[in-house]
């Protein structure tokens, strides 16, 4: 048992984020899923992909999910540039993903653009505006991209906004042979519609990503109350187990080791040694330590009269075992019961020549081997009434009356018997045990003669022939 004023080690506070693992397989995600958006049209041969190019993206993606897990692996103190390095490989790989696009199709393969999705999720598991930024990032990434390959939008934008021709500049300018659509593909607004969708759909996705985040962080905040509360819970009833009044130890299922152990275990112990680390069969000297060990290696249960030694002496105790699942362990609870003065009152009523019955309000408590085999009835709970019932006599005719003692004789064929009636009090309780005890006088040769016969002042014996 741990003493209050022993020395406690607290542990080194370490920087641990559930939520970037999150984010680390959200990018891992990402990376099947470009395999799958890039590798499908050109195994079906739709357009040509730049394989080389593409495969160099993705393996600067493979780096940043390298840098992701070192940057999420448990590490001592604080390092509040944690975070902000995270933020930053974050963006770096959503352009990267707009590089991999224009390598893998481009505006010709505009579902490769669903992969923005998984960034823009995972960007709520940095912070709350960080969806907002991503969105807006992949945004301006995908659309310098579009400028890039299609001369039909620089045109277009050019001559929607004059002034603005310093965007297009960058790539190229609008490039205008014999007419505006010089290698034409596709209409202008085919697009400015893609374009515009994919900005809705990283919005979209930003505010879904908000709320998941609230979620998630709801979520968690009752995860670590559990567990908070779990620990106490453990930190309980293994104090519990070491408080118990009674002998008590926590053995490990699987090797039989125990694990803690109350402080009257010591008591069985040889010399009081501590239990814990020793092998149960070493902690308690039993005669027959395979009851024991079927009890834990099974279901649990309970054993009656175990014999242990104490030193030199013998010992009897009643075994309960109770199995604990914890942390994927299976432990089992042993409550060691010590029932030597009991066994040997009892061993001393069943060795009496009396029938002896405890009885309590018409139910029977206690009974001995004589008393069994002269009521072959006898039950621990049954009726006294209907067991102790004689003929011509009123209920309950054992009671022992104001005096606390009564001798009477009744017989029961073939045999008059000398019944002592005796009353126990139960402190704090109206009620009293009634002790009966029969004991043979003489043997009946009649049975015309009265059955119960009080031994009071004028009152008659029942006549013995």
């Amino acid at each position: 048992m741990k003493s209050p004023d022993s020395t406690q080690l607290l542990p080194v506070p370490t920087w641990i984020d559930p939520r970037v693992h999150l984010l680390d397989d959200l990018w891992l995600l990402a990376i099947f899923s470009m395999l799958f958006a890039a590798g499908l049209p050109w195994i079906l041969g739709s357009f040509d992909i730049k394989v080389g190019a593409a495969l160099l993206g993705l393996l600067a993606l493979a780096g940043i999910h390298v840098g992701f897990t070192m940057l999420t692996a448990p590490a001592p103190g604080v390092n509040r540039w944690r975070k902000r390095a995270l933020a930053i490989l974050h963006a770096v790989g959503v352009v990267v993903v707009a590089l991999i696009w224009h390598y893998a199709g481009g505006v010709h393969n505009p579902a490769f653009l669903l992969v923005f999705v998984l960034p823009v999720i995972g960007a709520i598991f940095l912070s709350r505006w960080q969806p907002y930024a991503v969105a807006i990032l992949a945004i301006l990434a995908v659309s310098a991209v579009a400028l890039m390959e299609s001369p039909e939008l620089r045109w277009y934008a050019s001559g929607l906004a004059p002034r603005a021709s310093w965007l297009t500049g960058p790539f190229g300018g609008p490039s205008a042979a014999s007419g505006p659509f010089p290698g034409f593909y596709a209409p202008p607004g085919y697009f400015l519609v893609l374009l515009e969708g994919f900005g809705v759909l990283m919005i979209a996705c930003a505010f879904a990503a908000e709320y998941l985040g609230t979620v998630f962080d709801r979520l968690h905040a009752d995860l670590t109350a559990a567990r908070a509360e779990a620990e106490r819970g453990r930190q309980l009833w293994a104090s519990l187990i070491e408080e118990l009044p009674l002998p008590a130890m926590l053995v490990d299922a699987r090797t039989h080791h125990v694990v803690s152990e109350s402080a009257e275990l010591a008591r069985l112990t040889a010399g009081g040694a501590p239990a814990v680390g020793r092998k149960l069969t070493e902690a308690v000297e039993f005669s027959y330590p395979e009851i024991v060990e079927e009890l834990v290696n099974g279901t649990g249960g309970e054993a009656q009269h175990v014999v242990f030694r104490r030193g030199g002496e013998v010992c009897l105790a009643r075994i309960r075992v109770q199995h604990i699942p914890y942390k994927g362990r299976r432990l089992a609870l042993i409550l060691i019961e010590e029932m030597t003065d009991a066994f040997a009152a009892r061993a001393a009523l069943d060795v009496a020549e009396q029938a002896i019955l405890v009885d309590a309000q018409d139910r029977v408590l206690a009974f001995n081997r004589p008393a069994h085999a002269l009521f072959s009835a006898a039950r621990v709970g049954a009726d006294a009434s209907t067991l102790l019932a004689q003929p011509d006599a009123p209920p309950r005719w054992w009671e022992p009356g104001l005096t606390g003692r009564r001798k009477m004789h009744v017989r029961i064929v073939p045999r008059i018997f000398q019944v002592t009636s005796t009353a126990v009090a139960l402190p704090g309780e109206q009620e009293r045990l009634c002790v009966v005890a029969f004991l043979p006088i003489a043997r009946a040769e009649s049975l015309d003669e009265p059955l119960l016969g009080a031994r009071l002042p004028g009152a008659s014996l029942p006549r013995i022939r």
